[in-house]
This record gives structure tokens, sequence and C-alpha cells, in this order.
């Protein structure tokens, strides 16, 4: 799956100068969400962090809503692309499926707008990883079932599979459990082949 090319057919294309200049806008707005969330993150101090004039950062990157969609979607495609190894059709589901969620848990452990985000916008960080109509759940669970279909599950039993494996997954990085300890890799590898190999063995019985 080349998610690269997916993401393409929905981004206007621009020229290399104008794209490369955007980018950087870009970063010095998501510097500037990391360091104070998005609500209080001000226009003039993203524009005052990039160098250049409100009018140009307006001007090349929209408004703050704009620059807020932008950055995350941005955020979204480099997380997917670092996840993209355990696609790796050669390995099998069960694996591959246990190796999304350590990485995964692992990149939002570790990723600083994250961890900014869940500091100063913990309500729209909840709402948003659990807004089963939201653009990025929708991808998430899409790409998940049909890696699950390519495997021979029903898609019903794909579909069943992957809901549950993203709403656990969410539930455990909005509500950390002191029951479960998913700190590092080794131990979310052995919460991933406790739990989610049983879902993926329960899902294969699904019939259309």
């Amino acid at each position: 799956m080349d998610l690269r090319a997916i993401w393409a057919q929905d981004v206007p294309q621009l020229a290399a100068p104008d794209a490369a200049e955007r980018e950087r806008l870009l970063g010095a707005a998501r510097d500037e969400f990391i360091a104070h969330g998005f609500r209080r993150a001000a226009v003039a101090d993203i524009a005052r962090r990039a160098k250049v004039s409100r009018q140009t950062l307006n001007r090349r990157c929209g408004d703050k809503d704009d620059m807020i969609s932008a950055v995350l979607a941005r955020e979204v495609l480099e997380f997917f692309t670092r996840l993209a190894p355990s696609f790796d059709l050669d390995v099998q589901i069960e694996d591959r499926v246990v190796e999304l969620f350590v990485t995964g848990i692992r990149e939002c452990r570790t990723n600083p707008l994250l961890a900014a985000l869940k500091e100063y916008e913990t309500e729209s960080v909840s709402l948003s990883l659990l807004d089963t109509e939201h653009d990025n759940y929708q991808l998430v669970m899409s790409a998940l079932a049909m890696g699950l279909v390519a495997e021979s599950f029903s898609e019903k039993g794909a579909e069943q599979a992957a809901e549950l494996l993203i709403r656990i997954t969410a539930t455990l990085l909005l509500a950390p459990s002191n029951a479960i300890d998913t700190t590092t890799d080794d131990e979310c590898r052995k919460f991933a082949q406790t739990y989610f190999v049983p879902i993926l063995n329960a899902a294969r019985a699904v019939v259309p």
C-alpha cells in the first residue's frame, strides 16, 4: 500500500520552491503547537518563529485552522509511513498486527505533538481518537480491515476485528492503565500477543 501515492491524490500540487517554503512554515507552526497547544498558539507567534510576516504566512498556509489541519495531516502521513514496515506481507498476519500495535504505541508515546495535545487539548484529542466518523479513524480502520480481508478473513470479521483492535488501542492511549503496562515495546508486544491474537482467531470464524 503506497500511502504517499494515495495522499498525493488529495493534496494540491505546488511548485517545488513554494512547496519547500510551505513545509518550512508548517514546521514552524508545528513547533508552536508543541510549545503551546492549538488554542493558545497565536498566528503572530508562528510568523515570528518562521521569520516571515503574518500576511506571508496566511497567504502560503491559510488561517490558523488551515495550519492545524495541514500539520495534523502531515503528522498522520508520516505516522503511516513509519508504520509501513509492519505491513510486510511475508510476515503472518498475527505477527503483523502485534508489531503494528507495538510501533503505533511507541510512536504515540514519543511523538512531541501528541504529547502536547494530550497536555493542552485533552478533550479534543479524546473526541478525535474515538470519533468513528473522523477521516483518520476511518483510514486506520480501512487499512487494517483490508489487510485482514487479504488474509482470507470475511469482510464482516475483518471489520469487527479492526474496530475492536482500534478501540482498545485508542482507550489505552487516552487512559493508560496501571494494570496494563505499555511503557516499553516488550510489554506492548506481550499484551498484544495475549489479547489481540485471540481476537484475530475469533474474527477468522466470522462468516460473511
